[in-house]
């Protein structure tokens, strides 16, 4: 059978991010309308200038949308991708585009065609499936109220100047987190939430409490944060907690945290270079289910534009083998395929005759 499609408690330095980034199994998240792309209506271009005509308006959120799908936030000023930018408007990359409302231009492009022309100049592109972050933030403002910000404003509990605080952070996490990108989730913060955590541990970044209650989220990370007003204006600190690991991250703005989080996952997965082979097996399998299953995974990938081809070369009671044609190299493959927590990792078998076979388990 053959599917084919063209082409401890201590406190470190973010140095160390990328180590702990590349040695966790993920759980993850599928962008929703990654390639549709809202621009506001009072949206500037650049400086002053604003979107005048369709083609400007389109040129912009092709700007964007290079931010999301290469991870880069300066995407958009590569010398390699200024052609992308400037025939934005063109049929073969422009699928609807319009004024759905009063508030803002959108645009959907063709995924696929955009791809297709990132490949082409060997352009690094982060992959559509991306792990999923957990905000955590304890808020204290100027008037010496205080509370964690939860998914809908807590009207009942709130001041009203208090829950347009919490607004305003909300909309401005969502906007770094649309621009980006990246998956992210605010807790509910509701009776169970509150018996497991208090607004101190949030505050402390106690990570134990805090790992505890995030279970039922069912995140990759978490970002615990905490933002209080000062005669100076608004301040913010970041920590990412993964695992028993916790780390301080630089920058002390609402968005500097999904921002730096953004740059690090892209990196780590980024599909680039030309394809090559990689082979792949499946173990745990016991019904025709678990191999539809398996197979549906796959081509799902396939979908995302990560593999080029798919080979089927056994398939037991017990067991399937694929040779997979990859883009961005074994590594990054072995990455994504472990996300959503559907396969688990085996330890390699140094006598297997094909090196750099990646052997998984269905979990079940």
């Amino acid at each position: 059978m053959r599917l084919s499609k063209g082409f401890s408690g201590c406190y470190w330095i973010i140095v160390g991010l990328n180590a702990l980034l590349m040695f966790n199994v993920t759980q993850s998240a599928t962008v929703e309308s990654l390639y549709t792309v809202t621009i506001p209506r009072d949206q500037a271009i650049s400086g002053a200038q604003l979107p005048s005509t369709d083609e400007d308006y389109v040129i912009l959120a092709m700007s964007q949308l290079l931010t999301r799908v290469t991870g880069r936030i300066d995407a958009f000023l590569e010398p390699s991708l200024q052609e992308l930018v400037r025939n934005a408007d063109s049929p073969e990359y422009v699928m609807d585009k319009g004024w759905p409302d009063l508030e803002g231009y959108r645009v959907t492009f063709d995924g696929r065609a955009i791809l297709d022309a990132l490949f082409e100049i060997n352009e690094p592109i982060w992959v559509g499936e991306r792990p999923l972050i957990l905000l955590w933030l304890a808020v204290d403002t100027e008037s010496g109220e205080r509370g964690i910000l939860a998914s809908e404003s807590l009207r009942e509990m709130r001041s009203v100047d208090f829950v347009d605080t919490e607004d305003e952070i909300r909309n401005e996490l969502i906007r770094v987190a649309t621009s980006r990108g990246l998956p992210i989730r605010f807790p509910f913060w509701d009776s169970e939430d509150m018996n497991s955590l208090d607004f101190i541990d949030i505050w402390n970044g106690f990570s134990n409490r805090v790992l505890q209650s995030s279970l039922r989220y069912g995140a990759d990370a978490i970002l615990n944060g905490r933002v209080w007003d000062t005669p100076r204006g608004r301040e913010v600190q970041w920590t990412l907690i993964r695992g028993n690991e916790r780390f301080i991250l630089p920058g002390r703005t609402i968005s500097s945290g999904l921002e730096q989080l953004a740059d690090l996952y892209s990196r780590e997965f980024s599909s680039f270079g030309d394809p090559t082979v990689a082979y792949v097996t499946v173990t745990n399998l016991s019904t025709l289910e678990d191999y539809a299953q398996v197979m549906n995974y796959i081509e799902d990938l396939q979908e995302r534009y990560i593999l080029n081809s798919v080979d089927i070369e056994e398939y037991t009671e017990t067991t399937l083998s694929l040779r997979l044609i990859v883009r961005g190299g074994s590594q990054l493959l072995g990455k994504v395929l472990t996300l959503n927590n559907f396969l688990s990792p085996v330890p390699a078998i140094s006598d297997d005759p094909l090196e750099g076979r990646l052997t998984f388990s269905l979990n079940k």
